[in-house]
């Protein structure tokens, strides 16, 4: 189609012009042709019928604008200069058509327009289902690492949901001047580890599964004179520190360091003991003195678990 257009462009250039129009007087030694009658037809098939008898079709709107850098190709023709049957011998011929070229051009823009509208809200309908999406799966996440409360009086034994395998921390908190302590058990109800042992009131924060043994804990039996309350917190939850600021607690903890691997000064200023671990694929027992202390230890990026009494703080240097 364009190459039909680029002819009948170079066919409007030449001297020759269609029929009707001033132009000077054909020598007459021309050849004389009869135009066919293409009225009704679409302009391609027009200039076809045109082209097999070495004529050539030129395409003008409704405007009577002749059609210059669009091909007419869904236009029909509504007649011809000349005429159907008439005797010429210009090579052009007038073809009057149905669209008007700048209709077209605006029908096009206005098309163009309206897909990158419809585009653009596709693009905003997406963003905001991914959003949307996004938004759904983290609450989802966020429901999932719900930390889990537990609470009672006296003596129990509780059954639990860890959130997942592995190790997980317990806040623990205890009101009443007896002995108060917590063992985790097995599915066969066997103890596997002792969080808890004190007397009178406790709050603190403690490491369940979280040595080497794959055990599963799936109860707690809590011994206790008074109110408890137990929450199960995924690590995903427990704070952390990156050594830019020391990190200070009162009593048993868990935390993770995030920063690089350096020396750091710990200090308790309990009477009881005080111990500090690491745990995962490098766990180490890195403080476990009485009393009040003071010292300087390898630092590495991990978990760790605090037992203490009273204040402690850890500061890298």
């Amino acid at each position: 189609m364009a190459a039909v257009l680029v002819v009948m462009l170079a066919g409007c250039s030449s001297d020759s012009t269609p029929a009707g129009s001033n132009t000077s007087a054909t020598s007459s030694s021309a050849v004389t042709k009869t135009v066919p009658d293409v009225t009704g037809k679409l302009f391609p098939v027009a200039n076809n019928l045109l082209n097999n008898d070495g004529l050539s079709g030129v395409a003008f709107g409704k405007d009577g604008k002749e059609w210059k850098s669009r091909y007419p190709g869904d236009a029909k023709v509504l007649s011809s200069v000349p005429a159907a049957g008439s005797s010429t011998d210009a090579k052009l011929i007038r073809l009057n058509i149905d669209m008007n070229e700048s209709d077209v051009i605006a029908a096009a823009k206005a098309e163009e327009a309206a897909a990158k509208k419809k585009a653009a809200e596709k693009a905003a309908a997406d963003k905001r289902a991914a959003e949307k999406a996004a938004a759904a799966k983290k609450a989802a996440e966020e429901a999932k690492l719900k930390p889990k409360v537990y609470s009672g009086f006296g003596d129990d034994v509780v059954a639990i949901t860890k959130h997942d395998t592995g190790a997980e921390a317990l806040v623990v908190q205890h009101e009443g001047p007896s002995n108060f302590a917590v063992h985790s058990l097995d599915s066969s109800l066997e103890s596997t580890d002792l969080l808890v042992n004190e007397i009178g009131n406790y709050n603190g924060t403690v490491l369940l599964d979280g040595g080497w043994s794959s055990t599963e804990t799936s109860k707690l039996e809590i011994t206790a004179g008074g109110a408890w309350t137990i929450t199960l917190v995924p690590l995903q939850k427990v704070k952390s520190f990156n050594g830019k600021a020391p990190i200070t607690g009162h009593g048993d903890d868990v935390f993770y360091y995030t920063g690089e691997i350096a020396s750091a000064t710990f200090t308790h200023d309990g009477s009881h003991n005080i111990a500090v671990k690491t745990h995962g694929l490098d766990s180490d027992l890195l403080i476990n003195e009485i009393g009040p202390y003071k010292g300087t230890v390898v630092w590495r990026p991990g978990l760790y678990s605090v037992i203490a009494d009273g204040n402690w703080s850890a500061t890298i240097k």
